[in-house]
């Protein structure tokens, strides 16, 4: 075939893919067009309110007051971090959520493995029986640690009957209960982030690993781990952010020993009416969520970037 030939066929495709593409960029555009109402109510109940928060935050406490002024001040900030009760509460916000998301790594990965080998028909249980606490509320599962954990529940009731303790042990208003609920809570979203990721693994590399030589743990870490990255750092971000906003479980099984930021929040703007302080409270919340967040996401796609070029 000649050249002249060649650039024919190749002019008659090219005018029949214009229409093509250019009807696709059409329907970009109208699908664009489509998701400005979400965009546009997603600004005005989100940002506004947030915007408003901010700016609130910056303005002198006067109790009961909530509309802005143009006077500017960072004491609201100078008192959180200044004070030691304050500075010791965000603290043991970030330490609990940050125990909170390591146990519930540990505990997802097996879980998930052990889902993952599963054979077919006993998959589908398994995933319901991880499931099943997130069909039940989350005060009403509280509650069901409370009976657990309390001076004279089931735990402390058991352990006195076997005679392994004279008196009860003091595990409720902790902040080791606030992680045992706060664990409960949230192990299903990192089980199902890493089992999302674990069904996109083909189990025959790890297998050609074991038959290459190479141990289980071996096989696991260099083959199967690397590519749980996304998974996990879906999983991990779902529940660091979703642990430092909590309010429930440490609301009712911290009591004031083992309060977090959450609970400062809710009675700044409900008890005392210092909103001021509260919205301070609140950018400070968003602020370290997202720095942490944004740490994660870093180290992830570092990991993953080493990995990659590793020969």
């Amino acid at each position: 075939m000649t050249k002249a030939a060649i650039s024919a066929l190749d002019g008659r495709f090219a005018s029949r893919l214009g229409p093509v593409r250019s009807g696709r960029q059409g329907v970009s555009g109208a699908s664009s067009l489509l998701l400005l109402p979400a965009v546009l109510v997603v600004c005005f109940c989100l940002l506004v309110p947030l915007a408003y928060v901010v700016v609130l935050s910056f303005n002198p406490p006067v109790t009961g007051e909530v509309e802005l002024t143009n006077e500017l001040t960072l004491v609201n900030y100078a008192r959180l971090f200044l004070q030691p009760f304050y500075s010791a509460i965000l603290l043991r916000t970030i330490s609990v959520s940050a125990i909170t998301t390591f146990l519930c790594v540990g505990f997802g990965l097996v879980l998930a493995l052990s889902i993952w080998r599963a054979p077919p028909r006993q998959r589908g249980l398994r995933v319901i029986i991880v499931i099943s606490p997130l069909l039940v509320s989350i005060v009403t599962r509280t509650y069901g640690w409370m009976v657990v954990l309390g001076d004279n529940g089931i735990l402390n009731t058991l352990l006195r009957a076997m005679g392994l303790i004279d008196e009860p042990l003091h595990m409720m208003f902790t902040q080791g209960a606030v992680i045992v609920g706060l664990v409960h809570v949230f192990l299903p979203m990192m089980v199902l982030s890493i089992l999302a990721a674990m069904d996109k693994i083909d189990p025959a590399l790890a297998q050609a690993a074991e038959t290459l030589g190479a141990s289980s743990f071996v096989a696991f870490w260099k083959i199967t781990f690397p590519l749980l990255i996304p998974g996990l750092t879906a999983g991990v971000t779902i529940v660091f952010s979703l642990a430092m906003s909590s309010y429930v479980t440490p609301a009712l099984m911290g009591g004031r020993n083992a309060g977090m930021l959450t609970t400062l929040i809710y009675q700044q703007f409900v008890v005392t009416y210092n909103w001021h302080f509260g919205a301070a409270l609140v950018v400070v919340l968003l602020t370290t969520s997202l720095i942490a967040l944004a740490l994660v996401l870093l180290e992830s796609g570092r990991r993953t970037r080493a990995w990659l070029v590793k020969p």
